[in-house]
């Protein structure tokens, strides 16, 4: 027919068909046409993933220096406290320098801490006079025995209790009442300590030697405390076999380490 034109070959009437199939489904022959450009983007999805971690990770380390303590930048050296360095054989104390420009600049040198101060004559007199009336005032059966910085009035156990038991004797409570003007007189704290030997205990009350002298410790505290004694004033303590005084192979020594003792400090000797 005049007008009309036919292809010229199978290619180009396939062409002619892909072009219209085209322009009724322009997505689908995009894909088919053009698969390269969807897979191409595809491969570059990940930088935005890999964008937003980086800017967490930044925020986190913001916020952790928002909460850091802030640190004092200053110079060391315009401090005016001492600075004191420990060393085993040479302690020192170094006076630091002053800042520049600062009143009263002077150079300073590393100086010998103070000896420990020796107890002077007169001081070891006072403690030689309290002893003396510890010594002087304690009843028959207590022995005074000088102790750093206190005086221990020991009292041996078969005095205050019967073999195994807590409950004062009446010799006990008799020699408490002689000793009670003297603790009455003190100003400082009274430690009643309970002592025994290293042979074992096990009784249904006493499992142990620690149950025995704490018991034995609690009892003189409550007597005190019933003759009158302030209670904020005693303490008791129960040191089982732990802090001997002779050794426990023989009988003398065991019998030495059962005691009682009463730890009194000596800062105001008593009145003779």
């Amino acid at each position: 027919m005049p007008g009309q034109t036919y292809p010229s070959s199978g290619r180009e009437a396939m062409q002619a068909e892909m072009d219209a199939h085209a322009a009724t489904r322009p997505d689908q022959a995009f894909t088919s046409s053009y698969p390269g450009e969807r897979q191409r983007d595809d491969e570059h999805a990940w930088i935005l993933t890999y964008l937003d971690v980086l800017t967490l990770v930044i925020v986190v380390f913001v916020i952790m220096l928002a909460f850091m303590e802030p640190r004092d930048l200053r110079p060391h050296a315009a401090t005016t406290d001492p600075i004191q360095l420990v060393h085993p054989d040479f302690p020192v104390l170094v006076e630091p320098l002053a800042a520049p420009g600062r009143e009263g600049h002077e150079e300073h040198t590393a100086v010998a801490p103070d000896a420990v101060d020796e107890p002077t004559p007169e001081d070891q007199e006072v403690t030689d006079q309290a002893l003396a009336a510890y010594k002087a005032r304690a009843p028959t059966g207590v022995e005074v025995v000088e102790q750093p910085g206190r005086v221990e009035l020991r009292i041996q156990d078969d005095i205050l209790f019967a073999i195994g038991a807590a409950e004062l004797q009446g010799p006990g409570q008799r020699l408490l009442d002689e000793l009670y003007p003297l603790l009455a007189e003190h100003p400082g704290i009274v430690t009643v300590e309970g002592h025994t030997d290293s042979i074992p205990i096990a009784t249904e009350r006493f499992p142990s030697n620690w149950e025995l002298s704490a018991a034995r410790a609690s009892g003189v505290v409550r007597y005190l405390i019933g003759r009158g004694l302030d209670a904020s004033q005693l303490r008791a303590v129960g040191l089982a076999d732990t802090r001997p005084v002779a050794e426990n192979a023989t009988p003398e020594g065991r019998a030495a380490n059962r005691r009682v003792s009463l730890m009194l400090e000596t800062d105001a000797p008593p009145a003779p």
